[in-house]
């Protein structure tokens, strides 16, 4: 199963040729292992490709909690920003930052909306990306609702076996909502 966006670039060669063009102008930015690509709070004005490394985003939960909500990582989950807040302006409710020494580009939202004016297919494509990415996000919310711990963590190593090495025990429970000893008992018996 693709639980990527790859597959969904393969009718926007010229698209991609245009952005390729674009971006070959950015130079890559470095983020240190716990470095902040945004903080909670802040407008997010950036949005950004993983090139090499793992960020991953962070909620506060109202019981003060902080929980896991998602993965950055190439090649399939590789675009990263707070898009509420990315697209309608607001303070991010959210927290991006580097779980490991990463390299990314990124290009600002006033660039974002010039590049998108100029190109309806661009618009297009990345319209088809954020419905994909929703579509991703409603299975994710199924799981939560229906799925026992034993089957989000056989369902969450057989499409992200590479995180479960890379990623503390810990952070993968926040991610599935269990907890860490359960996460470990589910994972000994898999």
């Amino acid at each position: 199963m693709n639980t990527g966006i790859n597959h969904l670039f393969t009718e926007y060669t010229e698209t991609l040729a245009q952005l390729k063009e674009f971006f070959v102008k950015k130079c890559p930015v470095s983020l240190k292992k716990g470095e902040a690509f945004l903080d909670y709070g802040d407008q997010s004005q950036k949005l950004g490709i993983v090139l090499d490394g793992l960020l991953y985003s962070t909620y506060v939960s109202e019981t003060g909690q902080e929980w896991i909500s998602n993965f950055f990582y190439p090649p399939n989950h590789a675009v990263i920003t707070s898009h509420e807040s990315f697209i309608f302006g607001r303070k991010s409710t959210e927290s991006i930052r580097a779980y490991e020494d990463s390299s990314l580009i990124y290009i600002t939202k006033a660039e974002y909306d010039s590049l998108t004016s100029q190109s309806p297919q661009l618009e297009h494509m990345v319209r088809v990306i954020a419905e994909e990415s929703y579509i991703q996000a409603l299975k994710r919310v199924y799981s939560f609702q229906s799925l026992t711990a034993l089957q989000r963590v056989k369902k969450f190593v057989a499409e992200n076996s590479d995180l479960v090495s890379r990623v503390q025990r810990q952070h993968i429970a926040s991610y599935l909502g269990i907890h860490r000893n359960i996460f470990t008992r589910v994972l000994h018996k898999i």
